[in-house]
């Protein structure tokens, strides 16, 4: 936003301070380049917002315009401060707009405040409009002149009220004081001296007549009484904690005993300030609430008249989604003995019907990313989900739905990326109190059936709860991996859909004879018209649900980067491609420079992956191993990380290897000098590089007999001996001989060397 226009607001950009709220614009005239800025009040040194306003500013507009085009300056909406928007019925009536809590504000005192600061400038400003009291040549003296009829010492009160009814474009309430200095709802109060009733030893000992709790003591009860009030605990104990955890100077030890030594302010601090400071917290309970087993997320009341799914008329209207545990401890699909920790799973289910229509289930913590990938799944069709965990299923099996609305907690669902997600969708999210069920109670009781019939009864449950003591251990009851307990869980949510009886809704339906289970009302909920508009567009779905993961497109197709590491680690052995891909040419392309992507891929499915090349395009997984289907995202990176564990061991047992390879060749090396040194001694003459090239066919095979047992002379260059048959008798001669290899290897050596 960089237009100027009446009603923005400045943001000034500094160097040295933190960007700060400059001014708001008042008046414009583009033709005279003129821009009046009225000045927004500061706040001083400790911190206090100022009452005071200052004189609107006129400057050149070019000159404003090319000082935000620098970034000196920013443009933004003005936000209306809250106190503006009372009307003056809520003013007269002093009503505290909606508080939970009563107020300190006395606004009928507000009312007589602004009408006699309106008094003040009612002759200049009564029925003009902003330009002409900006534009009128008297401006500048009038407050002056104003304050000598009304005989008052300075001209700052009329000043004062004309810049705020400058300042607040006309409206009336911008001569209301100062909100943030006249008791903001729900915000505490500071006094200088104890406030309450007076000790019985007030006056006669100053030292006992107590403290007031500053703004951070206050905060240190808040958290005192969080962290120590708990069931079984009083309330003067925890207040005895929070004193020695934060208000301790030092602790001396008397043998085994500890003598604390408190702040002096501390000692003046009584367990009913505790109690009362505590409790102010926005999550904060009572004593006798904690007491009774209340927790910050439980509401006082859990009973409204009527059904909840009697408030959606339509099959597509409305739906729940909610996470839970699946209370299972399950172990790796590459190994039993790799336990791992309780998968997730998000339903999205029918208010109208309490149809289940799509879930995701993985080991994903609960976020925005579970909950708008089971959005999807709810939209998908499900006969491939199904067949892929060995479930032979007809579309009519498990329906699918896009809807209007989605009712969630303040949980996974809360969050930018869902509600930007949803409002490119066309629909809309509605929240209720988080950790409480009353507002999606049918989900909630549908969770506790899944896990009574489901999880509870597999090995290693979790049963919902902590192990107790005696309990075996649940890692080492563990059996099931994940893509053994998802058919059981589908044939669960099938069997709730399209067998389980219910009572049919409505009168109507049952006049037309239909089929008494969820499926049979959806269908005909379907066919006679009971549906609100909502999208349908996969492709954007998928954009919008999926998660994103950054890979990169090489010549043998598509690589995904670990999303757990830092850097661009490739995931080994994920590799995606297609026939389209094959025929597209851009794996040719890939060859002199490798592409970044971004894909969409479903964390508990690596078959296969959605990417954006010129339109939404399916990618297939290239393995030969059946068993990579059966994997999850997060599984497979565990194991790939244990490859590099055991990579990384074996290099360096490598590097120790070649290290004592290393030391044995130095060791040997020196033996050997040692030994030639030895011999050439012996020989008294060292031998010159020309001997030592000399007979090297001569040498290897008087070597190679040594090693074979079989010596086989090579041919001489010099001339033959007159005598043939004595030299063939001397070279069989060792053949004659008896086990030559007997000898020492290198005694050997030298005797055929001899010959």
């Amino acid at each position: 936003m960089n237009d100027i226009f009446i009603g923005c607001a400045l943001r000034e950009h500094r160097t040295s301070k933190e960007p700060g709220l400059y001014g708001r614009v008042i008046h414009l005239d583009i033709r005279a380049d003129l821009v009046v800025v009225s000045r927004v009040p500061g706040k001083n040194k400790l911190g206090h917002q100022k009452n005071y306003v200052q004189r609107p500013v006129h400057s050149n507009l070019s000159n404003l315009q090319s000082q935000v085009q620098a970034g000196k300056f920013s443009v933004v909406e003005f936000d209306t401060p809250s106190h503006w928007l009372l009307t003056s019925e809520q003013l007269k009536q002093n009503l505290t707009c909606g508080l939970q809590r009563t107020s300190r504000r006395a606004l009928r005192k507000w009312v007589l405040r602004r009408a006699k600061a309106y008094q003040l400038i009612r002759p200049f400003v009564h029925e003009r409009s902003i330009e002409q009291i900006l534009m009128d040549p008297i401006l500048p003296g009038w407050p002056a002149k104003r304050s000598k009829e009304l005989n008052l010492k300075g001209c700052s009160q009329v000043q004062r009220a004309l810049n705020a009814y400058l300042l607040a474009l006309g409206l009336r309430n911008g001569l209301l004081p100062g909100y943030a200095n006249c008791g903001n709802p729900n915000k505490q109060k500071f006094s200088k001296t104890k406030t309450g009733r007076p000790t019985e030893f007030g006056t006669e000992r100053p030292d006992l007549s107590g403290l007031n709790c500053n703004k951070q003591d206050r905060q240190i009860f808040e958290k005192g009484w969080k962290k120590f009030k708990k069931p079984g605990v009083s309330v003067r104990t925890a207040f005895q904690k929070t004193l020695e955890e934060w208000f301790c100077k030092s602790v001396r030890w008397n043998g085994v005993t500890a003598v604390v030594t408190l702040e002096p302010r501390a000692e003046k601090f009584t367990a009913k300030q505790f109690e009362y400071w505590g409790t102010r917290a926005p999550d904060a309970l009572s004593a006798n609430a904690i007491e009774k087993g209340e927790t910050a997320a439980k509401r006082e009341f859990m009973r409204r008249q009527g059904k909840t799914k009697d408030r959606y008329l339509t099959a597509n209207g409305e739906a729940f989604l909610d996470s839970t545990s699946c209370d299972q401890t399950m172990v790796s699909c590459a190994s039993r003995l790799k336990v791992l920790s309780s998968p997730w799973r998000t339903d999205v289910m029918g208010a109208a019907t309490d149809y289940i229509f799509g879930h995701h289930v993985g080991f994903e913590n609960p976020s925005a990313m579970t909950a708008l990938m089971a959005l999807l799944h709810a939209a998908e069709d499900k006969v491939e989900y199904c067949a892929r965990h060995g479930i032979t299923i007809k579309s009519r099996d498990w329906l699918s739905m896009t809807f209007r609305q989605i009712l969630m907690d303040n949980g996974e669902g809360k969050g930018q990326l869902v509600m930007r997600t949803l409002e490119s969708m066309q629909s809309g999210a509605s929240y209720g109190s988080a950790y409480d069920s009353i507002n999606k109670a049918p989900q909630e009781s549908k969770h506790r059936s899944t896990q009574r019939n489901i999880d509870h009864l597999m090995p290693g449950s979790t049963m919902g709860r902590r192990a107790r003591r005696g309990e075996p251990d649940r890692a080492s009851l563990a059996r099931l991996n994940f893509f053994e307990y998802m058919p059981q869980l589908i044939k669960h949510v099938l069997h709730h859909n399209n067998v389980e009886r219910i009572a049919l809704p409505t009168i109507e339906m049952r006049q037309d004879e239909v089929e008494p289970t969820r499926r049979g009302v959806v269908e005909w909920m379907t066919a006679n018209g009971y549906m609100t508009s909502a999208p349908t567009d996969l492709a954007a779905l998928r954009i919008q649900c999926l998660p994103l993961l950054k890979g990169c497109l090489g010549s043998g197709g598509l690589k995904l980067y670990d999303p757990t590491s830092s850097g661009k680690r490739i995931i080994p052995m994920l590799i995606f491609s297609s026939d389209w891909l094959q025929r597209s040419g851009m794996l040719d392309r890939a060859h002199s420079k490798v592409w970044q992507l971004e894909a969409h891929l479903n964390p508990s499915d690596l078959s296969k992956v959605w990417v954006n090349l010129g339109g939404l395009k399916c990618l297939h997984l290239k393995t030969q191993d059946p068993d990579m289907f059966k994997m999850t995202l997060l599984d497979w990176i565990a194991v790939s990380r244990d490859d590099r564990l055991h990579g990384y061991l074996g290099l360096v047992e490598k590097t120790r290897e070649s290290v004592d390879r290393i030391a044995s060749i130095k060791h040997a090396t020196k033996e050997a000098n040692r030994e030639r040194t030895a011999e050439i001694k012996a020989q008294g003459v060292k031998p010159t590089k020309t001997e030592q090239r000399r007979d090297k066919r001569d040498n290897t095979a008087v070597e190679r007999s040594a090693m074979t047992g079989l010596p086989r002379p090579p041919k001489r260059t010099s001339p033959p001996q007159a005598n043939k048959a004595p030299a063939e008798t001397s070279f069989t001669q060792p053949i004659a001989q008896s086990q030559p290899m007997a000898l020492g290897y290198q005694d050997v050596i030298r005797a055929l060397r001899e010959l």
